[in-house]
């Protein structure tokens, strides 16, 4: 027993010997720190990146936030990706970090040409994290969108991702779906849109006038190409069909009025039946929520039951007609956006296996019905306007 307590002192001393610390370890204050990252095609063969990084002095709260920029811009050209990022190190006299980097904006020449480079470049790199927002940039340059400032965040960076949020979007996840709709069968990638804004009055500061906002949806096909565009007013409604929105406002013209309605609908649901019939595919879409009433622009008194059928009826069939024209827009793409290829591949398995490989044909040419019930449960607290008089209003 003797030598084996002899030699327990000897391993322990080994031991320690062999667990030391981070010799190359990099401190985040020695690093350049990366918020975004813009990439675009200048010609046919030769790549532009620029990358946002924040300047950790300039960033603050209330009284210790400084008025200058809080961040600067490096850019740099190259024969691919990461030729490019090569050739923007050499501007900066860190190494940089890509761990708090929440954007990656994608100019629409790029966007044109396909991102099958920038997403294979994304996905080799370990430090790249799939839990962030890939947007198209609608017209200009993405190093003078990155250049913006916005007067209610420190980082322009941000203010993207929380327009996102604010405009009842799932953000943070685009880059992550992208490459799910661009492996799978069933569906086509879309990405949201960003573009800048002109101010319209000379009198606007800079400091107060924010020069950016969400235009809608790009639409891209099976080679991550841009085939398309949706604007925000039908991606909206697009999102429904796709399950992925929670509320929505809708106006309603109401038949003999010369005022509308204005309905809030919240609890936003999305249910689709597919069926083949012969040699085409047929999908029953229901869309169903609850709605509220914010804004009565006609005579009628809406504390009367059949003028809330009336508006009701009006809402299913102006919503209904309105997202079979956005469908039917979309279908000459053979782009499927909306979950049409899941469903049918979720309820009829063994049919799929003989539609999948031609499915873009399919969808383009599939019969598509709308179903809407979207219950109205709250009026408000008055019936009809204020400002009318008894004699004026529709009981």
């Amino acid at each position: 027993m003797k030598p084996i307590h002899f030699m327990i002192p000897i391993l322990l001393l080994l031991l320690m010997l062999s667990t030391t610390g981070c010799w190359d370890r990099k401190e985040l204050d020695d690093q350049a720190i990366i918020t975004a990252w813009g990439f675009d095609l200048i010609e046919d063969d030769m790549y532009t990146g620029t990358a946002q990084f924040a300047i950790p002095s300039k960033l603050g709260v209330g009284e210790e936030k400084s008025q200058d920029k809080a961040f600067f811009t490096i850019s740099g050209n190259g024969k691919n990706m990461y030729d490019a990022s090569k050739n923007m190190r050499l501007k900066l006299s860190r190494p940089w970090f890509e761990g708090h980097s929440g954007v990656v904006l994608i100019g629409e020449t790029l966007a044109k040409h396909g991102l099958a480079n920038i997403l294979d470049e994304l996905g080799r790199d370990p430090t790249v994290r799939l839990r962030r927002d890939i947007l198209v940039l609608k017209g200009g340059s993405v190093q003078d969108f990155l250049e913006l400032t916005y007067p209610l965040e420190s980082l322009s960076a941000h203010a993207i991702v929380n327009m996102h949020e604010t405009a009842g979007l799932k953000a943070n996840r685009t880059l992550r779906n992208f490459y799910m709709a661009a492996e799978s069968e069933e569906s086509s990638p879309f990405l949201p849109v960003i573009e800048m804004t002109d101010s319209s009055s000379e009198k606007s500061s800079e400091r107060t006038d924010p020069k950016m906002k969400l235009w809608g949806f790009a639409i891209f096909n099976k080679d991550s190409r841009l085939a398309g565009y949706l604007p925000m007013n039908k991606g909206y409604y697009q999102q429904w069909v796709k399950g992925l929105l929670k509320s929505i406002i809708v106006t309603v013209d109401i038949p003999g009025e010369k005022g509308n309605v204005v309905v809030e609908a919240n609890h936003l649901k999305s249910k689709i039946v597919a069926s083949q019939r012969g040699t085409k595919v047929h999908f029953l879409v229901t869309l169903s929520g609850k709605g509220k009433i914010r804004e009565n622009n006609t005579r009628l008194d809406l504390a009367v039951s059949k003028n809330i059928a009336l508006v009701q009826n009006e809402l299913h069939t102006q919503v209904g007609t309105y997202v079979h024209q956005i469908i039917q827009k979309v279908q000459p793409l053979g782009t499927d956006i909306f979950g049409f290829g899941e469903a049918f591949h979720r309820q009829h398995p063994y049919q799929w296996k003989m539609l999948k490989k031609e499915w873009p044909e399919k969808f383009a040419e599939a019969e598509v019905s709308i179903s809407m019930n979207l219950q109205i449960q709250e009026t408000g607290l008055i019936g009809a306007p204020y400002i009318l008089k008894n004699r004026e209003i529709k009981k």
